[in-house]
Formats: structure tokens, C-alpha cells, sequence
């Protein structure tokens, strides 16, 4: 008797674990997704944010993150660092190729803003930790 019930009970349990498989794949995927879609999760680099008018990306050993101005039909552009309150903290005017490694920054989180001439050409935020 004992052996009908274990056989009876065996499929319903397989299935039990194959019909919750799809939906840990799922919940796995949608997660990846949320990472990508929120680089601030961790101590992301910023590549995730970069653009065609500049790249971001953390210093590998300091506090500091690295912006290296791209292709912009030679104009000058400006990048401004925020904090969460509005407040500029810092503006730095890049040439096509220039790079500046940005220090000072108190942990947290920023917004930044570039612009070439008047028009806004990228916007993202930074989390310095």
C-alpha cells in the first residue's frame, strides 16, 4: 500500500518542481533587466550611461570617475555635476577627446548634464561610494 502512494505522490511532486521553473528563469531575468535599467545598483561603472557625447566611467582604485569627451562636431561641450538638492558642484568645459578625472566628490549621488552650445546632449546620474 505504501508503495502506490510514493508512486501516486512521485509525478505530482516532479511536476510540482517542473511547473515552478519557468517562473524562477522569469523572476532571474527580470532581475537582470532591473540591474540594467538601474545602473546606481552598486558601484557601477557609468558605461551603462554613457552616450555619443561623452563616456563615463569609474577610477579602478581612487574615488573618482573618469569623462572623456567624444566626437562632437568640434564644438565645445560642457558637462555639470549636480547634487540631489539642485546644487552645482562641478562644470568643466571639454574639447572633442579631453579627458578629466573628477575628484572632490562626497559619497552619494549626482546628476549630471552636458551640453554642446544650447542644446542638452546627454543626462544621467553618478553614485559616488
Amino acid at each position: 500500500m505504501t508503495k502506490k502512494i510514493t508512486h501516486s505522490i512521485a509525478p505530482i511532486v516532479c511536476f510540482s518542481i517542473l511547473a515552478m521553473q519557468p517562473a524562477t528563469a522569469k523572476a532571474m531575468t527580470s532581475k537582470r533587466i532591473d540591474e540594467e535599467k538601474n545602473p546606481s545598483a552598486k558601484t557601477r561603472s557609468s558605461s551603462s550611461l554613457n552616450n555619443h557625447a561623452i563616456k563615463i566611467y569609474p577610477d579602478a582604485i581612487s574615488r573618482a570617475m573618469h569623462v572623456i569627451a567624444k566626437e562632437n562636431e568640434g564644438k565645445q561641450i560642457d558637462f555639470f555635476i549636480f547634487d540631489l538638492q539642485g546644487e552645482l558642484m562641478k562644470h568643466y568645459k571639454l574639447d572633442e577627446g579631453d579627458h578629466k578625472k573628477i575628484t572632490g566628490l562626497q559619497r552619494g549621488k549626482y546628476i549630471y548634464h552636458v551640453f554642446c552650445g544650447d542644446e542638452e546632449t546627454a543626462t544621467g546620474k553618478l553614485d559616488i561610494r
